[in-house]
């Protein structure tokens, strides 16, 4: 088994052979590792995304494992970094991804989109474009709440 890092997110899916071809056409990762079952299913697989580390473990209800609901809200986003949030978000839904917003700057000085992986995860893209203060934050959130 690879040595993991501090935090790794681990991702119940219902699919993991679909996610294995899908992750690496949306998002560029790279396989490190798959462990299968007597039965030729897939049990867990590790992913490499930009040089982090994300598993992915079969959906079991009994461990309190359950992948989320493909249209439903979600507990969790991911953030991946990336070099051009415009194309990296029209490759992800061209390989099947839905998008929830479309690429954007943001006050906090990043430019973000976000989408849906058909196995239900919500996903961040996001590209640093300048260095915002916290009190800058702060300031622009605030400025942008009111006129909302």
């Amino acid at each position: 088994m690879s040595h993991y890092p501090p935090i790794t997110p681990h991702l119940a899916i219902d699919d993991i052979a679909a996610a294995l071809e899908f992750y690496p056409r949306a998002f560029g990762a790279t396989e490190r590792l798959r462990l299968s079952l007597p039965d030729g299913s897939i049990a867990h697989a590790e992913l490499d995304l930009n040089g982090a580390l994300v598993t992915l473990g079969a959906a079991i209800k009994e461990y309190g494992l359950v992948a989320p609901d493909k249209d439903g809200p979600v507990q969790v986003a991911i953030t991946l970094a990336v070099d051009d949030v415009d194309a990296a978000y029209r490759t992800a839904i061209e390989a099947g991804a839905t998008g929830t917003s479309e690429p954007a700057d943001q006050f906090h000085g990043d430019r973000t989109a976000s989408l849906r992986c058909p196995f239900g995860h919500k996903w961040i893209l996001q590209k640093h474009l300048r260095d915002v203060s916290p009190d800058e934050a702060q300031r622009l959130l605030t400025e942008m709440m009111q006129g909302a």
